[in-house]
């Protein structure tokens, strides 16, 4: 399908042959602009070939900065979890400081509270005895006596065991802290590779597909040099068979003279009837408009529609239109009327193609000429009627034009 469209731009683009030269011109391409295009063709190839090379390593290459891309993506995640437990832990470990650090200061108010208390009581000793006993008063007494003591006397050791807690919740607080600042930077290392992997694959991408464009370019270019060959191939082709056919039938028409009569009854090689006695151009054009509107059915082996088509039931079906009956086959068809020289083509006439363009025998292939170098046909298997050069099959053996 691509080298079909691709020969619809060469029979149209710059150096292609030109409908003249396709339709019978008595100077068909000629075996040097041939050899060149086929140059042509092996120079787009190699050239081909060279881009598609590109493209692999390319892809090869996307497709390892891909795997680490996603090696690191999943490293990234698993970081930023370790990030998320840290904070957690850090918090837990601020809450656990910040409930010690409230005991703590409690102890430290019952503390005074049990100063104040032992200050106002003396302690279980005269007040008096003692404020005599020592000239400084009140605190030198507990100064003497120890803080210490009055807070045993008192069941008040819980204040160490605070201060404890307090200590231990620092260090915690330390090692949390230390633990998430760790993980902070490895999560911001982590998230710094991601950035830069998603760039360098961002940047491979497009190189993939920068590279892509030129490859399907030249791939455009090949099947262009490749239809424009084939084009100048089967002109020449085209061209030769005529040639050979007028050739043929002169020779014949030469034979019947000198024999004193026409020819054989029922030759194959040549029609019984004169070359005016086809149908008229009038039922031509019904034939071909009617298969155009047949367009895009299916193609389907024994096909004689309405639904399905193949190649000689399309034509048969077309004909029937203008009131001509034709043989669901092409050997048939090929012996249903005037053969046609390819630069006297008109509107419905039937285009023949052979695997040996000297054998009518292997004939294989007919479409119906819709004018311009074109035709429309149901190819085969998996493509559906549609319009088509009547160079591109290739082996373009002759025409027919159905006699009414």
């Amino acid at each position: 399908m691509v080298l079909g469209c691709g020969l619809l731009a060469a029979l149209s683009g710059p150096g292609a042959p030109s409908r003249l030269q396709l339709e019978g011109n008595p100077r068909p391409p000629t075996a040097a602009q041939i050899n060149a295009a086929e140059n042509q063709v092996r120079q787009q190839q190699s050239a081909l070939g060279t881009a598609q090379g590109r493209l692999s390593a390319a892809d090869a290459e996307l497709t390892k900065l891909q795997t680490q891309a996603e090696v690191l993506t999943e490293r990234y995640d698993e970081t930023r979890v370790n990030e998320q437990r840290a904070a957690s832990a850090y918090q837990v470990t601020e809450a656990r400081l910040a409930q010690a650090q409230r005991q703590e200061n409690a102890s430290r108010r019952r503390l005074a509270g049990l100063a104040e208390e032992e200050f106002e009581s003396g302690g279980g000793f005269d007040p008096m005895t003692a404020m005599l006993g020592d000239a400084s008063g009140p605190q030198a007494y507990l100064n003497q006596v120890g803080l210490g003591q009055v807070l045993a006397q008192s069941g008040t050791d819980t204040l160490a065991a605070n201060q404890a807690n307090g200590v231990v919740a620092k260090v915690f607080r330390t090692q949390a802290h230390d633990l998430l600042a760790a993980r902070q930077a490895d999560l911001s290392a982590a998230n710094d590779l991601k950035l830069a992997i998603g760039s360098a694959v961002a940047r491979q991408t497009g190189y993939v597909q920068a590279t892509r464009n030129s490859r399907d370019k030249l791939s455009r270019q090949f099947a262009a040099a490749q239809a424009h060959e084939s084009a100048l191939a089967a002109a020449r082709q085209a061209a030769l068979a005529a040639a050979a056919a007028r050739a043929a039938a002169a020779a014949a028409r030469a034979a019947a003279a000198a024999g004193g009569g026409g020819g054989q009854p029922g030759s194959s090689q040549v029609p019984s009837w004169a070359w005016g006695s086809g149908a008229s151009s009038t039922q031509g054009d019904i034939a071909a408009n009617w298969a155009l509107t047949q367009l895009g059915k299916p193609y389907q082996w024994g096909g004689a529609g309405p639904g399905t088509y193949d190649c000689s039931g399309l034509t048969m079906d077309a004909w029937a239109r203008a009131g001509v009956q034709l043989g669901h086959y092409t050997g048939y068809q090929w012996d249903a009327g005037p053969h046609v020289p390819l630069n006297q083509l008109q509107r419905g006439d039937l285009l023949f193609f052979a695997t040996n363009t000297a054998d009518p025998g292997t004939i294989h292939h007919v479409g119906i000429y819709i004018g311009n170098g074109m035709m429309v046909d149901a190819p085969y298997t998996g493509v559906d009627v549609r319009i088509d050069s009547m160079y591109q099959p290739g082996g373009l053996i002759g025409a027919v034009r159905p006699a009414g």
